[in-house]
């Protein structure tokens, strides 16, 4: 997708970006969180 918004602009459909957006922005920030609690250095003190 990422090709297509750098060089293909004129051919985007918002309304795809819109539902890509809406539908998988917020499980891949959760899953990131996730990931980035599970590999969190905790100091050991």
């Amino acid at each position: 997708m990422r090709d297509i918004i750098t060089h293909h602009y004129f051919d985007i459909d918002a309304e795809i970006i819109f539902e890509v957006c809406k539908n998988n922005i917020r499980p891949l920030r959760d899953t990131l969180s996730t990931i980035i609690a599970e590999f969190a250095i905790k100091p050991k003190y």
